[in-house]
Formats: C-alpha cells, structure tokens, sequence
C-alpha cells in the first residue's frame, strides 16, 4: 500500500516532465539554412584531335548526375548516361543530315522544385556510327523539398581507336531536414573494362563518397579501388605518382622495377603519357564537410606534328565524385519583453502643444496632448504543448491546480489509512 501510495503521488511530476513542454522551443529549427551538391561520373574527357585534318574537341562524359539540394526549398537533378561531347554531335550532325531526320541524339533525365519533380528514360538501342559508338542506356531523376536522387546507367561508349569504356553507373542520394539539423549524401560511381589504345586495361574502377551533418558534428568519407589493372599484360598498381608493376613479372628472370620499365615504355610507345590517380580528400568543420574521389586520370598525347602543328591531348577521368555540404545555425527569437514601472518612479506627463490659429492672430487653440509611445505585449497567448496538442494557458492552470490537490490528497488519504491500522492493531476503530 505504500509504495502505491508513493507512486501515486510521483505519477504527476513524471508526467509533467516527460509530456509537457513550452510551444515556442518545441518548433525551433536546428539549422537556418542549409544546401548540398554533388558531382558523379563513371567517365570525364578533355582534349582535342584531328589537329593535321580540323580540330575537334573530346569534352564527353559517361553516366553523368548533377545534384543540388538546399534549405529554400529548392532541388534540381540532371542524370545522362551519355555526354559524347563536340565530336559525337558533329558526327550526329552528319548522320541525320543524310538521313533527313534526327537518327543520333542524346538524352537526359531532369528533375526540379518548385517543377517537374520526377524524369526518366530509357535508349534501347544502341547507336554504331564509327568512329563513336553509343551502347543502350538509361537514367532517372527525382526531387521533393527535402530530398534528391539521381541515377544514370551507360552502357559501352567508345570512340575509335582513342579509348573503349564499358558498362558505367552513377548513383547520388541527398537527404536535408533544417528542423532536426541533419543532412546526408551518398554517391556511388562504377565503370568496368576499360581500354585504352589496346595497351592499357582495367577491369573496374568504384568510387564512393558519403558526407554527413547532425548538428555540429560532420563527417566525411571517400574511397576509390581500382582492380585488374595492365600494361601490355603485365599486372600494374596504380598510385599518385604513376604505374607500378605488381604481382610477377611477365619476363622471367626480371624484377618487377625492370617490369615498371617496361610497363611505362609500352604507355610512351602508344601515346600515353601519364596513368595515376588523383589523390581524394575529405574536409569538415562545424559548419560543413566536402568529400573527393578525384579518380584515375588517363593522359594521351601524339608527337608534334611538322610545320609547328600541335599535337593531339585527350585527359579522361574515371570513377570522379565531388561532394559539398554547407549548413548555419539557426539564431533563437528573443522574446519582446514589456517596460515595467519600478517602484517609486513615475513617467513624465505628457508634452503640452500650444497651437495658433491661423487668421486670428494673438488668440490661442486648443491645448492637445501628445500622447507617449506604447509597447505593446505580445499577441500570442502563453500556450503549452502537449503530445503534440496545444492547450491554453488557463487550462495549464487548472491542471497545475489538479496536479497540487491529487499530490496533497493522497498524502491526506495516506495519513488516514495510517491511522486506522494504527487503530486497528490497538483493537480501536475511528
């Protein structure tokens, strides 16, 4: 009975503690404003060939998504699984030119807020017209306030005898919620068989990048793992600093510095110049977090040609993601708080205005009186919330009120059922 009793009159205190709570600090946003983007490509070019016959710039991209999110609210996706770039659109330019309507084209998903929140598409079938061959693909983009997502699927896309990419996926997700203060992003890159003047192979590049905000603690996190690398078949690593010949040497009797030799020797012999990665990074503060992949760069280069002709370049860069968050806190209202008489000291009386009127020279108006400025009290009304409920402040009183009179009657009830078992042991009753 007693410890009944006892809990009986803890149970208001529990209650008032774990379901009751002020409105106003129950609707404060974490973050004020808030904003993420994101970059992500199975494949990036840059460069320029045909220098002895007309120059053609090679700025391509391969399962390509650009993702922006922020706290306006606004979103905004764009996925390609194929961005041939100048050369392909000449090309395409001729084909449909001879066929009299667009045979070769390229597409893409797009999604915005305040828009059209979702897109998607799908090619199925592929486009052989030499030298750029363009596999089947697909991508999808969706957004809403607070999220984006982007997706784009490529299939092999090449461009004789320069460079073959196969199968290539990009993937970027972005969460932001400014009420709880947290923010996610995930993006995820692949791109497998990859070869490059039929000397340089890799089997598969994945690279995955994620940055993360819960008030202010931010993370940041990248990685990038290449598999199945060669040279002329000889197994290589590659590093920052370049290609390494790895495992054994296809040479009996040699070492594997006299295989990096002649691994390199076989890249110069077919105009590639330069095969490392670009070293990634990561970064954050109490305020925001970036993350990069960076990806293998591919360099070719041609010898110059006579009469002071340039060369040919082409750059590619694989399994590449670039990611941004940047958050700022939100700034608590300060409550308007009344002026208030202290004890003993009194306002000034109001100003006096004499006034003239016109025409009457030497007679006096009206005195009018000149009242001061008032501050007025806040308009919104003391409230409480409860179980996501507001009730007013009367009815917190009365509950108050209920609270103190079931706290002290059941001490009251407790004393009394004290007294009759006191009673009752003397063989009393009350």
């Amino acid at each position: 009975m007693r410890r009944l009793l006892a809990l009986m009159a803890l149970l208001p205190v529990v209650l008032a503690v774990v379901f009751v709570r002020p409105v106003a600090a129950a609707g404060d946003p974490v973050y004020d404003q808030g904003s993420l983007t994101a970059i992500a490509a199975a494949g990036r070019t840059m460069g320029v060939v045909g220098a002895s016959g007309g120059l053609v710039t090679l700025d391509t991209g391969s399962a390509y998504v650009s993702a922006a999110l922020d706290s306006s609210p606004s979103a905004a996706v764009v996925a390609a699984p194929e961005e041939p770039g100048t050369l392909f659109h000449t090309v395409a330019g001729q084909v449909n030119g001879a066929a009299g309507q667009k045979v070769v084209g390229t597409l893409e998903a797009e999604a915005r807020y305040p828009g059209d929140t979702s897109n998607s598409f799908t090619v199925g079938d592929p486009v052989d017209s030499p030298p750029v061959y363009l596999g089947a693909a697909n991508a999808t983009a969706k957004v809403s306030p607070t999220s984006a997502q982007g997706r784009a699927q490529a299939a092999r896309y090449s461009v004789v005898p320069v460079v073959d990419i196969g199968p290539g996926t990009s993937a970027v997700d972005q969460a932001l919620d400014v009420q709880k203060g947290t923010a996610t992003q995930n993006a995820k890159v692949t791109v497998s068989d990859v070869d490059f003047a039929g000397v340089f192979q890799v089997q598969s590049i994945v690279a995955t990048a994620k940055v993360t905000a819960d008030g202010d603690t931010h993370t940041a996190q990248q990685a990038l793992v290449v598999s199945g690398a060669t040279v002329a078949g000889q197994q290589v690593a590659i590093t920052n600093d370049g290609v390494v010949a790895a495992g054994t040497p296809l040479v009996p009797g040699t070492t594997l510095s006299q295989a990096t030799d002649r691994v390199n020797s076989a890249l110069a012999s077919a105009g590639i110049t330069s095969v490392h990665t670009v070293g990634g990074a990561t970064q954050h503060t109490s305020r925001s977090a970036t993350a990069s992949t960076g990806g293998v760069e591919i360099v070719m280069k041609s010898p110059d040609l006579p009469g002071g002709v340039s060369a040919n370049t082409f750059t590619v860069t694989l399994g590449g993601i670039d990611l941004t968050e940047l958050d700022a806190p939100a700034v608590p209202s300060v409550p308007i708080v009344p002026p208030v008489n202290l004890p003993g000291v009194t306002n000034p009386p109001p100003a006096t205005v004499t006034t003239v009127i016109p025409g009457t020279p030497g007679t006096l108006g009206s005195p009018s009186q000149q009242q001061p400025p008032q501050v007025a009290p806040p308009t919104q009304a003391v409230s409480f919330e409860v179980r996501g409920r507001r009730i007013t402040a009367e009815t917190a009183l009365i509950g108050f009120a209920g609270w103190q009179m079931l706290s002290l009657g059941t001490a009251t009830l407790y004393g009394f059922v004290e007294r009759r078992r006191r009673l009752a042991l003397f063989g009393r009753t009350a």
